[in-house]
C-alpha cells in the first residue's frame, strides 16, 4: 500500500465516545505526539476527519493518527483555554 499509486489515508483512531460534534480531530503523524494523549474522538468527528481524509490532499498517503479537538492534549498543543 505504501508504494501504490493509489490515494489512499489510513487513520489511526482514538477511544470513542458518543455525543455533538466537537469539530475537526487534532492529527499527528507520530503516534506517540504529545497533542495525541487525550486519546479521545467523538464518533461524529471521526466521521468528520474520514471526509477530510477525502479531501485534504495533505492526508493522500499518510497515516495520521487523531484525536478529540477539545481533549486537554489538544488545546494544551494549540494554546486554547481548557473550558470551551
Amino acid at each position: 500500500m505504501f508504494a501504490s499509486d493509489t490515494r489512499w489515508t489510513v487513520v489511526r483512531g482514538s477511544s470513542l465516545e458518543e455525543g455533538e460534534s466537537q469539530g475537526l480531530p487534532v492529527w499527528s503523524r507520530h503516534v506517540g505526539d504529545p497533542v495525541l494523549a487525550g486519546n479521545l474522538t467523538r464518533r461524529v468527528d471521526f466521521a468528520l476527519f474520514m471526509v477530510e481524509a477525502l479531501t485534504n490532499d495533505t492526508l493522500v498517503q499518510e497515516a495520521p493518527a487523531i484525536v478529540g479537538c477539545r481533549t486537554p492534549s489538544a488545546l494544551a498543543h494549540t494554546g486554547a483555554p481548557h473550558d470551551l
